[in-house]
């Protein structure tokens, strides 16, 4: 037996007819004029993937309680901290089934993040560059950045939307959207625990058609208060995509690919975007959010709505069946998918080391975290950075660069693997100021990003 998927698209069907929809004129401003794009300096992407997963691991996980496992009198002894590889020691406890991946995935313990304020950290996650009130409109998110960029690749049999989101509703630091760019390159944002329908039963099909045609008709009626061109050709794709044949199928969880998952709301978003990355139809950027790691308290306790053990049981299932299945699928042009996909884990910063507060938590920590990095040509079985004994502080980078690895590399890496030129820049933006894909000044320095190429060495 199987089920649809609960979701909220943008435009949901009683969203389609419930209009007129008010803009402001700020919105409309990209669409006055074709964008201006320019490369700042030449430079050579990798490419070879498709698609990128990014895995966001929303509050922070503690990089010292997973993937960077310090132990002390802090460590429960249920974490079955194991030599899982030679060099790689993990909670074998938490992480039973992903320790059986191991030769799939890298994991940097090197990472260091610009913010320790969620909302700020998020942002910053979503889009490589510091929030900036007078800028946040304008701003696009990279999965917006890589549909604008990869639109001349799309087929005319693409029936999905280049950028699909999940779950960031009600988040600290919210969904960032398409910003400056077109609206073809905003999100899709579902939201797995709404249970709102979004593929169309075949008994509805008539009447949601006539509704279409009411549609229509109002707007001929009164041509003043039509859409323009850019909303008519949003509501077309969005109509393509609601009746195209395979939306149902890719849209679908059968119960028992649920079960392999971990039966949660992270299983559900991975096991969608590894629908979406089956069906090779056009989606190219799909960011999950999996949400609750903001422990500051009882992180163990089992009390605890959300702790430490059941965020690592939810991840471990997930992302262990994901990498799985893309491993031992083809894509028509006979690669596996997982090395047509780019997959990215991790949080928007560490936490606190060492023992627990006072309230039996981590707090915030931007000094140090780990990310977890699979697919598209990632060489796996390891694991590189050193951080002290706590877990607080990176001693050793031990990459090309003599420094931590911030947020804009892992976009770079993003870009290059998806054969975009990370150089580039929009120059009319509705402030006046470009908007550069990957900054050079960020947060308080100046500082040479570049792609990770050790992941693939």
């Amino acid at each position: 037996m199987s089920r649809l998927i609960p979701d909220v698209p943008t435009m949901s069907r009683r969203n389609f007819f419930c209009g007129p929809v008010a803009i402001s004129g700020f919105w409309l401003l990209p669409m006055l004029r074709p964008l201006n794009i320019v490369a700042k300096e030449n430079v050579t992407p990798r490419g070879g993937a498709e698609c990128c997963i990014f895995l966001f691991l929303n509050g922070a996980a503690s990089q010292l309680d997973t993937f960077d496992i310090k132990e002390g009198k802090w460590t429960p002894s249920d974490f079955d901290v194991r030599t899982v590889k030679p060099g790689l020691r993990l909670p074998h406890g938490l992480f039973a089934q992903l320790s059986g991946h191991l030769d799939d995935v890298v994991i940097a313990r090197s990472m260091e993040a610009w913010e320790s304020a969620h909302s700020r950290a998020q942002y910053y996650m979503q889009v490589g560059h510091q929030f900036s009130p007078a800028r946040r409109n304008e701003m696009p998110a990279v999965g917006a950045v890589i549909a604008s960029e990869l639109a001349p690749r799309r087929k005319v049999s693409d029936f999905l939307p280049p950028f699909v989101s999940m779950n960031f509703a009600g988040t600290s630091g919210g969904l960032v959207r398409q910003g400056c760019l077109p609206y073809d390159c905003g999100p899709l944002p579902i939201e797995m625990k709404q249970g709102t329908e979004f593929v169309i039963p075949s008994d509805e099909k008539a009447a949601f058609a006539r509704r279409w045609q009411l549609r229509e008709a109002l707007e001929r009626a009164a041509p003043d208060a039509a859409p323009s061109q850019e909303f008519a050709s949003f509501y077309q794709s969005a109509l393509g995509m609601m009746n195209a044949p395979g939306l149902a199928k890719t849209f679908n969880i059968p119960d028992e690919d649920r079960a392999r998952y971990g039966s949660s709301t992270l299983g559900d978003s991975c096991v969608l975007a590894r629908n979406l990355v089956q069906a090779e139809a056009g989606t190219r950027f799909i960011s999950i959010s999996h949400n609750g790691w903001d422990l500051h308290a009882d992180m163990f306790d089992p009390k605890n709505k959300r702790n430490h053990y059941g965020l690592t049981r939810e991840l471990d299932s997930a992302f262990s069946s994901l990498l799985a299945d893309l491993k031992n699928s083809r894509g028509q042009d006979g690669r596996t998918l997982l090395e047509k996909t780019f997959i990215v884990c991790m949080g928007e910063f560490g936490r606190t080391g060492g023992d627990l507060t006072i309230n039996k938590g981590r707090d915030h920590n931007r000094s140090a975290f780990s990310a977890v990095f699979a697919g598209a040509g990632v060489k796996g079985g390891r694991a590189f950075g050193v951080t002290d004994a706590n877990g607080v502080n990176v001693l050793k980078s031990e990459w090309e660069e003599k420094r931590s690895i911030y947020p804009e590399d892992v976009m770079v890496t993003i870009y290059s693997l998806l054969g975009i030129d990370w150089t580039r820049k929009i120059t009319n933006t509705p402030s006046g100021r470009a908007f550069e894909y990957i900054e050079q000044q960020s947060g308080t320095d100046f500082v040479r990003f570049r792609e990770m190429s050790n992941l693939f060495a």
